[in-house]
């Protein structure tokens, strides 16, 4: 598990692609989602990229916003487990 800022995951790119998806490791990260909020994204643009860099690497992920989202946290661990693939959580402003 890696427990991450969103900036910082952009930094990793290359470590996302060889340790995570080339060689088949499920590792869980946990992401701080910066520029987030449920009222939609702020003036802080790391939001607008989090998503699409996901989809990009074809990471899924699940986001959490609340309290009544924190069992996600556990699905995500067992979808990264089961398809021995990178997979995230996305902790929304609110929640972190």
């Amino acid at each position: 598990m890696v427990l991450i800022q969103n900036t910082g995951m952009f930094e990793a790119g290359d470590s996302i692609r060889g340790l995570g998806i080339d060689i088949e490791f499920p590792l869980v990260r946990i992401i701080g989602y910066r520029g987030w909020t449920k009222h939609g994204i702020t003036k802080d643009l790391a939001a607008r990229f989090t998503e699409p860099i996901l989809h990009a690497y074809g990471i899924n992920y699940y986001l959490i916003e609340s309290n009544d989202d924190v069992e996600r946290i556990s699905e995500t661990f067992e979808e990264a487990e089961r398809s021995r693939r990178p997979v995230a959580s996305l902790l929304g402003a609110e929640y972190s």
